[in-house]
């Protein structure tokens, strides 16, 4: 994940001028935020233009949430730019941008797969898996941890929530059913059909 710093130069007037636009907006920075992609945003004075801190894995996601900004589509911001940023002292992770630690849910799902095999499952859930996650609103992050047995990987997958709605929204109405696709499942020796919730109470993160 790499921090991007999104720059607009706004028209003048532009406090006046972007009340038509201001709730959608909004919309897409606040889903941007819910899914752990925004850090922080806001506006800077004298002369007036915006910044939006961005957390991602590619640099098209933020030049894609600038392109469908209302603000640029309609010309209030008359120059935008995107630049990576190093951030050299302090750092706010993915999973703790989001929401505070207390009432977030951890969902975990763990697998059992031959070391042939491991690679496979861990390029289908970058490539596949994380995707989705991240299009769901109330999503905050996920570990995926391995244990090496004799013969055997067991996989653990931890995914953070915001709440039990925004898991309803990835798992359908049965909120315990793991989710495994055909593809990930032909990869597996064995797998739980059924995952775990659990309330996190105290999150620490240096």
């Amino acid at each position: 994940m790499n921090y991007y710093a999104l720059f607009y130069e706004v028209v003048d007037d532009f406090v006046n001028r972007r009340a038509p636009f201001r709730q959608e907006h909004l919309r897409l920075a606040n889903e941007a935020r819910e899914r752990g992609e925004i850090i922080f945003a806001g506006a800077l004075a004298e002369p007036a233009a915006a910044l939006i801190v961005f957390l991602v894995d590619d640099k098209t996601k933020v030049e894609s949430f600038a392109r469908n900004d209302p603000y640029v589509q309609n010309g209030l911001a008359k120059k935008w730019e995107v630049r990576p940023w190093n951030v050299v002292v302090g750092n706010e992770p993915l999973s703790s941008s989001s929401a505070p630690a207390g009432g977030t849910i951890l969902r975990r799902w763990s697998a059992r797969t031959t070391e042939a095999q491991l690679p496979k499952y861990l390029q289908h859930f970058s490539k596949n898996v994380l995707p989705e996650l991240r299009g769901v609103t109330g999503y905050l992050g996920s570990t995926v941890s391995l244990h090496r047995l004799e013969n055997e990987v067991q996989i653990v997958v931890e995914t953070n929530w915001r709440s039990l709605d925004s898991i309803r929204s990835f798992s359908g109405p049965d909120l315990e059913a793991a989710v495994v696709a055909p593809e990930a499942a032909a990869l597996l020796t064995s797998y739980d059909r059924r995952v775990q919730h659990s309330e996190i109470a105290v999150r620490d993160v240096l």
